[in-house]
Protein backbone atom coordinates (compact mmCIF):
# COMPACT_ATOMS: atom_id res chain seq x y z
CA UNK A 1 0.00 0.00 0.00
CA UNK A 2 1.29 3.58 -0.99
CA UNK A 3 1.80 5.46 2.20
CA UNK A 4 1.95 9.33 2.24
CA UNK A 5 5.75 10.18 2.69
CA UNK A 6 5.46 12.18 6.01
CA UNK A 7 3.84 9.06 7.66
CA UNK A 8 5.77 6.23 6.13
CA UNK A 9 8.11 6.12 9.09
CA UNK A 10 5.85 6.86 11.30
CA UNK A 11 3.62 3.87 10.26
CA UNK A 12 6.22 1.43 10.02
CA UNK A 13 7.10 2.23 13.42
CA UNK A 14 3.76 1.85 14.72
CA UNK A 15 3.75 -1.92 12.91
CA UNK A 16 6.90 -3.15 14.07
CA UNK A 17 5.70 -1.97 17.53
CA UNK A 18 2.56 -3.89 17.22
CA UNK A 19 4.57 -6.82 15.64
CA UNK A 20 6.80 -6.91 18.76
CA UNK A 21 3.76 -6.63 20.97
CA UNK A 22 1.70 -9.20 19.56
CA UNK A 23 5.27 -11.13 19.32
CA UNK A 24 5.34 -11.03 23.15
CA UNK A 25 2.10 -12.54 23.99
CA UNK A 26 3.48 -15.29 22.81
CA UNK A 27 4.97 -17.13 19.59
CA UNK A 28 4.49 -20.53 20.24
CA UNK A 29 1.13 -21.41 19.04
CA UNK A 30 0.43 -19.43 15.87
CA UNK A 31 -1.30 -22.38 14.88
CA UNK A 32 -4.67 -20.82 15.75
CA UNK A 33 -4.29 -18.18 13.43
CA UNK A 34 -5.94 -19.57 10.28
CA UNK A 35 -3.99 -20.80 7.53
CA UNK A 36 -5.77 -18.06 5.11
CA UNK A 37 -4.14 -15.21 6.98
CA UNK A 38 -1.08 -13.27 5.36
CA UNK A 39 0.64 -10.16 7.22
CA UNK A 40 1.63 -7.20 5.55
CA UNK A 41 5.13 -6.53 6.14
CA UNK A 42 5.79 -10.30 7.39
CA UNK A 43 9.72 -9.37 7.02
CA UNK A 44 9.57 -7.71 10.19
CA UNK A 45 7.21 -10.87 11.89
CA UNK A 46 4.21 -8.92 12.51
CA UNK A 47 0.79 -10.41 13.33
CA UNK A 48 -0.74 -6.93 11.39
CA UNK A 49 -3.00 -8.57 8.92
CA UNK A 50 -4.36 -5.44 7.14
CA UNK A 51 -4.28 -1.60 7.68
CA UNK A 52 -5.37 1.47 6.41
CA UNK A 53 -4.21 5.05 6.50
CA UNK A 54 -7.48 7.54 6.40
CA UNK A 55 -9.13 9.81 8.78
CA UNK A 56 -11.55 7.88 9.91
CA UNK A 57 -12.82 9.96 12.31
CA UNK A 58 -12.93 13.16 10.47
CA UNK A 59 -11.04 15.39 12.50
CA UNK A 60 -8.77 16.70 9.57
CA UNK A 61 -6.00 13.91 11.12
CA UNK A 62 -5.24 10.92 10.02
CA UNK A 63 -5.19 7.54 11.84
CA UNK A 64 -4.33 4.20 11.39
CA UNK A 65 -6.87 1.40 11.30
CA UNK A 66 -4.94 -2.05 12.25
CA UNK A 67 -6.64 -6.00 11.33
CA UNK A 68 -4.77 -7.39 14.28
CA UNK A 69 -4.25 -10.92 15.71
CA UNK A 70 -3.77 -11.17 19.24
CA UNK A 71 -3.64 -13.34 22.16
CA UNK A 72 -7.26 -13.19 24.23
CA UNK A 73 -10.81 -12.26 23.30
CA UNK A 74 -9.88 -8.69 24.52
CA UNK A 75 -6.08 -8.82 23.76
CA UNK A 76 -4.64 -7.14 27.02
CA UNK A 77 -7.47 -4.76 27.29
CA UNK A 78 -10.10 -6.96 29.05
CA UNK A 79 -13.45 -5.47 30.21
CA UNK A 80 -12.89 -5.40 34.38
CA UNK A 81 -16.05 -7.61 35.08
CA UNK A 82 -14.26 -10.81 32.94
CA UNK A 83 -12.05 -12.95 35.32
CA UNK A 84 -10.23 -14.55 32.85
CA UNK A 85 -9.58 -14.12 29.36
CA UNK A 86 -9.17 -16.49 26.61
CA UNK A 87 -5.30 -17.69 25.33
CA UNK A 88 -5.87 -18.25 21.63
CA UNK A 89 -5.24 -16.06 19.11
CA UNK A 90 -8.16 -13.50 17.86
CA UNK A 91 -8.93 -11.08 15.57
CA UNK A 92 -9.36 -7.74 16.61
CA UNK A 93 -9.90 -4.05 14.98
CA UNK A 94 -7.53 -1.18 15.81
CA UNK A 95 -7.50 2.61 15.41
CA UNK A 96 -4.57 4.29 16.42
CA UNK A 97 -3.78 8.47 16.29
CA UNK A 98 -0.10 9.04 14.96
CA UNK A 99 1.53 12.26 16.73
CA UNK A 100 3.26 14.64 15.24
CA UNK A 101 6.64 13.33 17.39
CA UNK A 102 6.28 10.18 15.56
CA UNK A 103 4.74 8.43 18.42
CA UNK A 104 1.22 6.42 18.08
CA UNK A 105 -1.76 6.53 20.71
CA UNK A 106 -4.16 3.78 20.84
CA UNK A 107 -7.92 6.06 20.02
CA UNK A 108 -9.94 2.62 20.19
CA UNK A 109 -10.02 -0.86 19.91
CA UNK A 110 -12.50 -3.68 19.14
CA UNK A 111 -12.90 -6.92 21.09
CA UNK A 112 -12.87 -10.30 19.06
CA UNK A 113 -14.54 -9.54 16.04
CA UNK A 114 -16.06 -13.06 16.17
CA UNK A 115 -16.45 -14.06 12.25
CA UNK A 116 -13.06 -13.57 10.86
CA UNK A 117 -12.64 -10.71 8.65
CA UNK A 118 -11.06 -11.59 5.36
CA UNK A 119 -10.34 -8.14 3.95
CA UNK A 120 -11.55 -4.02 4.32
CA UNK A 121 -11.34 -1.32 2.38
CA UNK A 122 -12.52 2.37 2.56
CA UNK A 123 -15.76 2.48 1.06
CA UNK A 124 -15.98 6.48 1.22
CA UNK A 125 -13.35 8.12 2.23
CA UNK A 126 -14.62 11.37 2.24
CA UNK A 127 -17.78 9.95 4.87
CA UNK A 128 -15.08 8.11 7.13
CA UNK A 129 -17.04 4.89 6.06
CA UNK A 130 -15.00 1.50 6.34
CA UNK A 131 -15.98 -2.27 4.87
CA UNK A 132 -15.37 -5.03 5.98
CA UNK A 133 -16.24 -8.76 4.47
CA UNK A 134 -16.00 -11.99 6.62
CA UNK A 135 -14.60 -15.28 5.71
CA UNK A 136 -18.35 -15.90 4.92
CA UNK A 137 -18.81 -13.45 2.84
CA UNK A 138 -20.42 -10.79 5.13
CA UNK A 139 -19.87 -7.71 4.43
CA UNK A 140 -20.51 -4.77 6.98
CA UNK A 141 -20.13 -0.63 7.50
CA UNK A 142 -18.40 0.82 9.72
CA UNK A 143 -18.18 4.73 11.01
CA UNK A 144 -16.91 6.58 13.98
CA UNK A 145 -19.88 7.51 16.09
CA UNK A 146 -18.29 9.70 18.83
CA UNK A 147 -16.65 6.93 20.98
CA UNK A 148 -16.14 4.61 18.25
CA UNK A 149 -16.57 2.43 15.04
CA UNK A 150 -20.43 1.11 15.03
CA UNK A 151 -21.66 -1.25 12.54
CA UNK A 152 -24.19 0.73 10.00
CA UNK A 153 -27.07 -0.57 7.93
CA UNK A 154 -25.71 -2.08 4.86
CA UNK A 155 -29.22 -3.12 3.36
CA UNK A 156 -31.25 -0.63 0.60
CA UNK A 157 -34.77 -2.27 -0.14
CA UNK A 158 -36.55 -1.47 -3.95
CA UNK A 159 -39.81 -1.49 -3.51
CA UNK A 160 -41.87 -1.75 -7.25
CA UNK A 161 -45.09 -1.63 -8.32
CA UNK A 162 -47.09 -1.92 -11.93
CA UNK A 163 -49.32 -0.22 -13.82
CA UNK A 164 -51.52 2.99 -11.97
CA UNK A 165 -54.26 3.24 -14.44
CA UNK A 166 -56.94 5.74 -13.45
CA UNK A 167 -60.26 5.01 -14.89
CA UNK A 168 -63.43 6.81 -15.28
CA UNK A 169 -65.02 4.59 -13.12
CA UNK A 170 -62.02 5.15 -10.20
CA UNK A 171 -62.36 9.04 -11.24
CA UNK A 172 -66.67 8.34 -10.43
CA UNK A 173 -65.75 6.98 -7.10
CA UNK A 174 -63.53 10.01 -5.51
CA UNK A 175 -65.59 12.20 -6.51
CA UNK A 176 -69.00 10.07 -5.15
CA UNK A 177 -67.69 8.80 -2.01
CA UNK A 178 -64.21 10.00 -0.93
CA UNK A 179 -64.90 14.20 -2.03
CA UNK A 180 -62.15 13.78 -4.54
CA UNK A 181 -59.34 12.30 -2.65
CA UNK A 182 -58.08 8.97 -3.75
CA UNK A 183 -55.91 8.17 -0.58
CA UNK A 184 -58.28 5.00 -0.31
CA UNK A 185 -56.54 3.44 -3.61
CA UNK A 186 -53.11 3.21 -1.55
CA UNK A 187 -54.04 2.63 2.03
CA UNK A 188 -53.35 -1.61 1.61
CA UNK A 189 -50.27 -0.73 0.54
CA UNK A 190 -49.15 2.07 2.48
CA UNK A 191 -47.17 -0.17 5.20
CA UNK A 192 -45.10 -1.26 1.87
CA UNK A 193 -44.23 1.38 0.66
CA UNK A 194 -43.11 3.48 3.86
CA UNK A 195 -40.95 0.39 4.88
CA UNK A 196 -39.22 0.66 1.69
CA UNK A 197 -36.08 2.85 0.76
CA UNK A 198 -37.49 3.20 -2.84
CA UNK A 199 -40.56 2.95 -3.69
CA UNK A 200 -41.24 2.86 -7.02
CA UNK A 201 -45.17 2.67 -9.13
CA UNK A 202 -45.59 2.99 -12.65
CA UNK A 203 -47.46 6.24 -13.33
CA UNK A 204 -49.65 4.84 -16.74
CA UNK A 205 -52.01 8.14 -16.69
CA UNK A 206 -50.68 11.80 -17.06
CA UNK A 207 -51.68 14.32 -14.47
CA UNK A 208 -53.30 17.23 -14.96
CA UNK A 209 -54.32 20.30 -13.37
CA UNK A 210 -58.05 21.68 -15.33
CA UNK A 211 -60.89 19.88 -14.78
CA UNK A 212 -61.94 19.96 -18.45
CA UNK A 213 -58.52 17.74 -18.87
CA UNK A 214 -59.44 15.06 -16.58
CA UNK A 215 -60.68 11.56 -18.31
CA UNK A 216 -60.64 7.89 -18.42
CA UNK A 217 -59.97 5.55 -21.14
CA UNK A 218 -58.86 5.59 -24.02
CA UNK A 219 -57.06 9.08 -23.96
CA UNK A 220 -56.16 9.70 -20.12
CA UNK A 221 -55.92 12.92 -17.54
CA UNK A 222 -55.75 12.39 -14.27
CA UNK A 223 -56.48 15.07 -11.80
CA UNK A 224 -53.26 16.47 -9.48
CA UNK A 225 -55.24 14.47 -6.27
CA UNK A 226 -54.03 11.50 -7.90
CA UNK A 227 -50.60 12.67 -7.59
CA UNK A 228 -51.07 13.71 -4.29
CA UNK A 229 -52.30 10.65 -3.02
CA UNK A 230 -49.11 8.99 -4.07
CA UNK A 231 -47.07 11.39 -2.46
CA UNK A 232 -49.26 11.03 0.73
CA UNK A 233 -48.57 7.15 0.19
CA UNK A 234 -44.88 7.53 0.43
CA UNK A 235 -43.78 6.70 -3.04
CA UNK A 236 -40.10 8.14 -3.98
CA UNK A 237 -40.24 7.69 -7.90
CA UNK A 238 -42.56 7.54 -10.33
CA UNK A 239 -41.59 5.88 -13.69
CA UNK A 240 -43.60 7.49 -16.38
CA UNK A 241 -42.77 6.60 -19.84
CA UNK A 242 -45.58 4.99 -21.08
CA UNK A 243 -48.00 4.11 -24.04
CA UNK A 244 -50.23 6.89 -22.30
CA UNK A 245 -47.40 9.58 -21.52
CA UNK A 246 -48.50 11.87 -24.42
CA UNK A 247 -52.24 11.50 -23.75
CA UNK A 248 -52.45 15.59 -23.07
CA UNK A 249 -49.76 16.12 -24.93
CA UNK A 250 -46.63 18.36 -23.75
CA UNK A 251 -49.28 20.22 -21.29
CA UNK A 252 -49.38 16.91 -19.15
CA UNK A 253 -45.86 16.08 -19.38
CA UNK A 254 -45.04 19.70 -17.69
CA UNK A 255 -47.71 19.52 -15.45
CA UNK A 256 -46.33 15.92 -13.90
CA UNK A 257 -42.98 16.75 -14.21
CA UNK A 258 -43.69 19.93 -11.98
CA UNK A 259 -46.05 18.57 -10.12
CA UNK A 260 -43.49 16.10 -8.74
CA UNK A 261 -40.69 17.95 -8.69
CA UNK A 262 -42.55 20.61 -6.36
CA UNK A 263 -43.61 17.45 -4.00
CA UNK A 264 -39.34 16.35 -4.38
CA UNK A 265 -40.39 12.99 -5.96
CA UNK A 266 -38.31 11.95 -8.41
CA UNK A 267 -39.63 11.22 -12.25
CA UNK A 268 -38.17 9.60 -14.81
CA UNK A 269 -38.85 8.75 -18.47
CA UNK A 270 -40.56 12.54 -19.04
CA UNK A 271 -38.74 15.31 -19.34
CA UNK A 272 -40.29 18.73 -19.07
CA UNK A 273 -40.45 20.77 -22.41
CA UNK A 274 -38.50 23.31 -20.88
CA UNK A 275 -35.83 21.20 -21.08
CA UNK A 276 -32.73 21.96 -22.85
CA UNK A 277 -31.11 19.06 -23.00
CA UNK A 278 -31.54 15.36 -22.71
CA UNK A 279 -31.64 13.27 -19.22
CA UNK A 280 -31.17 9.79 -20.02
CA UNK A 281 -31.64 8.78 -16.71
CA UNK A 282 -31.85 10.39 -12.76
CA UNK A 283 -29.78 9.52 -9.61
CA UNK A 284 -31.41 8.53 -6.01
CA UNK A 285 -28.61 8.28 -3.51
CA UNK A 286 -29.85 6.55 -0.05
CA UNK A 287 -27.37 4.54 2.46
CA UNK A 288 -24.47 5.38 0.41
CA UNK A 289 -25.77 3.76 -2.92
CA UNK A 290 -25.97 5.83 -5.72
CA UNK A 291 -29.19 4.07 -7.56
CA UNK A 292 -29.40 4.89 -11.85
CA UNK A 293 -32.84 5.03 -12.77
CA UNK A 294 -33.99 4.26 -16.44
CA UNK A 295 -37.54 4.15 -17.92
CA UNK A 296 -37.78 3.73 -21.31
CA UNK A 297 -41.51 2.81 -23.30
CA UNK A 298 -42.21 1.01 -26.90
CA UNK A 299 -44.39 3.74 -28.45
CA UNK A 300 -47.05 6.54 -27.56
CA UNK A 301 -49.84 5.84 -29.01
CA UNK A 302 -49.36 7.03 -32.57
CA UNK A 303 -48.99 10.72 -30.19
CA UNK A 304 -45.64 12.58 -31.20
CA UNK A 305 -44.12 15.55 -29.91
CA UNK A 306 -40.19 15.01 -30.93
CA UNK A 307 -40.45 17.44 -33.18
CA UNK A 308 -40.26 20.11 -31.09
CA UNK A 309 -39.76 18.02 -27.89
CA UNK A 310 -37.02 15.57 -28.49
CA UNK A 311 -36.57 14.61 -24.89
CA UNK A 312 -40.33 14.62 -23.81
CA UNK A 313 -40.60 10.77 -23.91
CA UNK A 314 -37.84 8.61 -23.57
CA UNK A 315 -38.67 5.82 -26.21
CA UNK A 316 -37.13 2.34 -26.46
CA UNK A 317 -34.54 1.84 -29.17
CA UNK A 318 -36.19 1.26 -33.21
CA UNK A 319 -32.89 0.64 -35.05
CA UNK A 320 -29.19 -0.93 -34.63
CA UNK A 321 -27.99 2.65 -34.25
CA UNK A 322 -30.72 3.99 -31.46
CA UNK A 323 -29.72 0.62 -29.46
CA UNK A 324 -25.93 1.03 -29.89
CA UNK A 325 -26.91 4.69 -28.58
CA UNK A 326 -28.77 3.06 -25.05
CA UNK A 327 -26.34 0.81 -25.01
CA UNK A 328 -23.88 3.35 -24.35
CA UNK A 329 -26.02 5.24 -22.51
CA UNK A 330 -26.42 2.41 -19.98
CA UNK A 331 -22.72 1.42 -19.33
CA UNK A 332 -21.81 5.51 -19.13
CA UNK A 333 -24.02 6.06 -15.96
CA UNK A 334 -21.44 3.59 -14.15
CA UNK A 335 -18.56 6.20 -14.57
CA UNK A 336 -20.39 9.08 -14.32
CA UNK A 337 -23.45 11.13 -12.79
CA UNK A 338 -25.79 13.70 -14.51
CA UNK A 339 -26.92 17.04 -11.87
CA UNK A 340 -29.85 14.83 -9.78
CA UNK A 341 -33.23 15.34 -9.44
CA UNK A 342 -32.59 18.52 -7.33
CA UNK A 343 -30.25 20.22 -9.28
CA UNK A 344 -27.11 19.46 -7.85
CA UNK A 345 -24.40 18.58 -9.83
CA UNK A 346 -23.53 14.52 -9.29
CA UNK A 347 -20.40 12.60 -7.81
CA UNK A 348 -17.55 12.08 -9.69
CA UNK A 349 -17.47 8.47 -9.82
CA UNK A 350 -20.74 6.51 -11.50
CA UNK A 351 -23.58 4.93 -10.04
CA UNK A 352 -23.54 1.74 -8.28
CA UNK A 353 -26.54 0.09 -9.13
CA UNK A 354 -28.51 0.28 -12.26
CA UNK A 355 -32.45 -0.08 -12.51
CA UNK A 356 -34.69 -0.03 -16.28
CA UNK A 357 -37.85 0.18 -16.02
CA UNK A 358 -39.30 -0.59 -19.38
CA UNK A 359 -42.82 -0.31 -20.90
CA UNK A 360 -42.99 -3.47 -23.17
CA UNK A 361 -44.67 -6.20 -24.65
CA UNK A 362 -48.00 -7.16 -25.57
CA UNK A 363 -51.32 -6.39 -23.88
CA UNK A 364 -53.14 -9.25 -21.95
CA UNK A 365 -50.36 -11.58 -22.67
CA UNK A 366 -48.27 -13.73 -20.52
CA UNK A 367 -46.14 -14.79 -22.64
CA UNK A 368 -42.36 -12.82 -23.22
CA UNK A 369 -42.77 -11.56 -26.88
CA UNK A 370 -39.37 -12.06 -29.12
CA UNK A 371 -38.84 -7.90 -28.37
CA UNK A 372 -38.93 -8.53 -24.95
CA UNK A 373 -36.22 -11.09 -24.92
CA UNK A 374 -33.88 -8.89 -27.56
CA UNK A 375 -34.40 -6.15 -25.38
CA UNK A 376 -33.32 -8.15 -22.59
CA UNK A 377 -30.49 -8.83 -23.97
CA UNK A 378 -29.22 -5.08 -25.04
CA UNK A 379 -29.89 -4.27 -21.30
CA UNK A 380 -27.29 -6.81 -20.28
CA UNK A 381 -24.86 -5.68 -22.95
CA UNK A 382 -25.73 -1.77 -20.90
CA UNK A 383 -24.69 -3.50 -17.53
CA UNK A 384 -28.16 -3.66 -15.93
CA UNK A 385 -28.39 -4.73 -12.75
CA UNK A 386 -32.29 -4.61 -12.39
CA UNK A 387 -35.36 -4.46 -15.13
CA UNK A 388 -38.56 -3.56 -14.41
CA UNK A 389 -41.22 -4.76 -17.06
CA UNK A 390 -45.06 -2.88 -17.71
CA UNK A 391 -47.49 -3.14 -19.63
CA UNK A 392 -49.08 -5.95 -20.34
CA UNK A 393 -51.30 -5.65 -17.32
CA UNK A 394 -51.27 -9.22 -16.12
CA UNK A 395 -47.86 -11.08 -14.52
CA UNK A 396 -45.00 -12.72 -16.69
CA UNK A 397 -42.34 -14.61 -15.47
CA UNK A 398 -39.10 -13.52 -13.53
CA UNK A 399 -35.62 -14.58 -14.62
CA UNK A 400 -31.66 -13.88 -13.67
CA UNK A 401 -29.94 -13.14 -17.24
CA UNK A 402 -25.88 -13.59 -16.76
CA UNK A 403 -24.20 -10.42 -18.67
CA UNK A 404 -21.45 -10.50 -20.72
CA UNK A 405 -19.53 -8.40 -18.18
CA UNK A 406 -19.85 -11.45 -15.90
CA UNK A 407 -22.33 -9.63 -13.59
CA UNK A 408 -26.02 -10.53 -12.78
CA UNK A 409 -29.50 -8.87 -14.21
CA UNK A 410 -32.48 -9.55 -12.17
CA UNK A 411 -35.20 -9.30 -14.73
CA UNK A 412 -39.64 -8.92 -13.81
CA UNK A 413 -40.63 -8.98 -17.52
CA UNK A 414 -44.25 -7.64 -16.11
CA UNK A 415 -45.61 -6.56 -12.69
CA UNK A 416 -48.96 -6.28 -14.26
CA UNK A 417 -51.96 -3.78 -12.90
CA UNK A 418 -51.55 -2.10 -9.39
CA UNK A 419 -54.51 -0.02 -9.51
CA UNK A 420 -57.15 -0.35 -12.44
CA UNK A 421 -60.64 -0.70 -13.32
CA UNK A 422 -59.94 -4.09 -15.21
CA UNK A 423 -61.88 -6.95 -13.91
CA UNK A 424 -62.95 -9.11 -16.40
CA UNK A 425 -60.62 -11.78 -15.56
CA UNK A 426 -57.80 -12.67 -12.67
CA UNK A 427 -54.99 -12.38 -14.61
CA UNK A 428 -55.62 -8.41 -14.71
CA UNK A 429 -57.38 -8.41 -11.42
CA UNK A 430 -53.99 -9.63 -9.63
CA UNK A 431 -50.71 -7.83 -10.10
CA UNK A 432 -47.05 -8.10 -8.49
CA UNK A 433 -45.16 -5.77 -5.55
CA UNK A 434 -41.47 -6.33 -5.82
CA UNK A 435 -39.17 -6.73 -2.79
CA UNK A 436 -35.52 -6.45 -4.01
CA UNK A 437 -32.84 -5.89 -0.90
CA UNK A 438 -29.94 -4.51 -1.97
CA UNK A 439 -26.35 -4.29 -0.10
CA UNK A 440 -23.06 -3.18 -0.06
CA UNK A 441 -20.04 -5.67 -0.59
CA UNK A 442 -16.64 -5.56 -1.33
CA UNK A 443 -17.34 -6.07 -5.61
CA UNK A 444 -19.71 -3.24 -5.05
CA UNK A 445 -23.83 -2.92 -4.51
CA UNK A 446 -25.39 -6.48 -5.23
CA UNK A 447 -29.02 -7.58 -5.11
CA UNK A 448 -28.81 -9.80 -1.54
CA UNK A 449 -32.11 -10.78 -2.28
CA UNK A 450 -35.34 -10.46 -3.53
CA UNK A 451 -39.26 -11.92 -3.54
CA UNK A 452 -42.85 -10.83 -4.68
CA UNK A 453 -46.07 -10.43 -2.88
CA UNK A 454 -49.55 -10.79 -4.48
CA UNK A 455 -51.13 -7.54 -5.11
CA UNK A 456 -55.34 -6.47 -5.41
CA UNK A 457 -55.06 -4.42 -8.26
CA UNK A 458 -58.77 -4.67 -9.24
CA UNK A 459 -60.28 -1.11 -7.79
CA UNK A 460 -64.62 -1.62 -8.28
CA UNK A 461 -66.40 1.07 -9.37
CA UNK A 462 -69.44 3.48 -7.66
Amino acid sequence: MKIISTYKKRIIGLLLTLGLAVALCGIGRIGFIPSWVTFKEADFASKVQDYLVTDIDRDGDQEVIALLWKRGKYGQHKPFWVKENDTRYSQHLFIYDVEEDGKYRQKWCASDVGTPIRRMKMLDEEKGILLTETIDGVSNLWRWDQWGLDIMDNELTIVSFGDNIIHEEILEQADRFYGGNYDFLYEPFKADIEDADIATVQLETILVDKESAVAGFPSFGSPLEVGRALCNAGFDVMVCAGNHALDRGIYGIDVTTDFFEQEGVTCVGIQNGRDSEFRPYEVVEKKNMKIALFSYTYGTNGNDASDKYPYAVHYLPSNEEQERAMVEELKECRTKLIKDSSGAAGAEDGADFVVAFVHWGDEYSKEVSETQKHLTQLFSEGGVDLVIGTHPHVVQESEVVDRPDGGRMLVFYSLGNFRAYQGWNEAVKTGLETVVTLEHTYDGVKIKDYGTRKADAYVSGP
